[in-house]
């Protein structure tokens, strides 16, 4: 591996420690997380707000697992998908075959031999600049809309039940403090397993995923330093075996 490999992989590997989070796709929604304890006497106005603001939770959640599926599609998003059709088709095979190839290699028997790499032949990339460009403007779109929507509606919901409890419950600091210790407590850990995952829809750059894409093909290709080195290099339309 080339010392400029070495010190790119290590870019990236630092980059997606800071920037990317859980997949949210990966998130199991637990509705029994807003039932309030038995033992804590929450009025009746507080535990229905709860069953709102579940419902906001899910529609926040979903929009979530939508835009994490369309930001899964950014490989192929940088093809324009008005080519030519077999051109498109012959990046999206490549991008498959790239994304799908495993090592296989196990660690308690390093004997067994790993996976063929992918022959360098059968790749061939289209790479434009400013497809991913318009397809990073539409994905951030649909991010904005979803803070300034679903989201906002469930964080705003989730903060005027906080004012509401106290408001119905500060008269009795016992039942308060009981019912504090949850919400700031076990709901409030049970969120943040899917509000952490805002931190994986973050979309990478032209130059980051230009990255991703040469580190995939040093790996996972045979004799494959030609053709990763003219796909980073260069970054052109065109970037195939010949």
């Amino acid at each position: 591996m080339s010392s400029v490999t070495h010190k790119l992989r290590q870019r990236r590997f630092m980059m997606r420690l800071l920037n990317q989070g859980r997949s949210i796709l990966e998130y199991t929604f637990e509705p029994s997380a807003f039932i309030v304890p038995p033992w804590i006497l929450a009025p009746p106005e507080v535990r229905n707000a709860l069953n709102t603001l579940l419902y906001k939770a899910m529609v926040a959640i979903y929009d979530m697992k939508s835009l994490m599926l369309m930001r899964d599609n950014r490989y192929f998003q940088l093809c324009p998908q008005n080519t030519g059709s077999m051109t498109y088709q012959l990046h999206q095979s490549s991008m498959n075959r790239l994304l799908e190839w495993k090592e296989d290699w196990i660690f308690t028997d390093p004997t067994l031999a790993g996976a063929p790499k992918i022959p360098r032949d059968s790749l061939q990339f289209c790479v434009d600049s400013i497809a991913y460009g318009k397809f990073t403007c539409e994905y951030t779109h649909n991010i904005d809309e979803f803070m300034s929507g679903s989201f906002q509606s469930w964080r705003q919901l989730r903060a005027e039940i906080g004012h509401l409890a106290y408001r119905l419950m500060s008269d009795n600091p016992h039942d308060y403090e009981e019912w504090r210790g949850w919400w700031e407590g076990k709901f409030a850990d049970d969120m943040w397993k899917w509000e952490v995952c805002l931190e994986g829809l973050i979309l990478p750059t032209w130059e980051e995923i230009i990255d991703d894409v040469y580190l995939m093909i040093h790996d996972r290709v045979e004799d494959a330093q030609d053709l990763a080195d003219s796909f980073y290099i260069s970054s052109s339309v065109w970037a195939d075996s010949t």
